[in-house]
C-alpha cells in the first residue's frame, strides 16, 4: 500500500482503510473448472449434494468478516441496491456528515 501511495499520491485525495470499499474481480482459477471444484470439495468435505449450504455458510462468514470492522468502529453500514448509485458520493457525503476530513492512513 505504502509502494502505491508513494507512486500515485499526487492522484490520490485520501485513503480508508478497512474493508469498506472492496471489490474482487476475477477469477478463482482453481475452482473455475470442474477437476478443481471437485479438489476443493474433496479437500472441505463437502458432499455435492451438500454444496448449496456450504456456499451459503461460505457467504456468510465473507460477510459477517467484511463488516466487523465498521462494526467495531462503529461506523455506518448501508447497503446500495443499483450500481448506478455513486459508492464514492455517498462515502463523501457520509464523511461531511460525520466531520471527516480526507486523510492518509499510511
Amino acid at each position: 500500500m505504502r509502494e502505491f501511495i508513494a507512486k500515485f499520491g499526487e492522484e490520490i485525495n485520501g485513503v480508508l482503510s478497512g474493508f469498506d470499499r472492496l471489490v474482487f474481480r476475477g477469477h478463482l482459477r482453481a475452482i473455475s473448472y470442474v477437476t478443481g471444484m471437485k479438489r476443493y470439495l474433496w479437500a472441505n468435505q463437502v458432499l455435492n449434494k451438500e454444496f448449496g449450504a456450504h456456499a451459503e455458510k461460505v457467504t456468510e462468514r465473507l460477510k459477517e468478516a467484511s463488516l466487523a470492522e465498521a462494526r467495531e468502529w462503529q461506523r455506518p453500514i448501508q447497503y446500495l441496491a443499483s450500481s448506478k448509485i455513486s459508492k464514492e458520493a455517498v462515502a463523501r457525503s457520509i464523511a461531511a456528515r460525520d466531520g471527516i476530513a480526507d486523510r492518509c492512513a499510511c
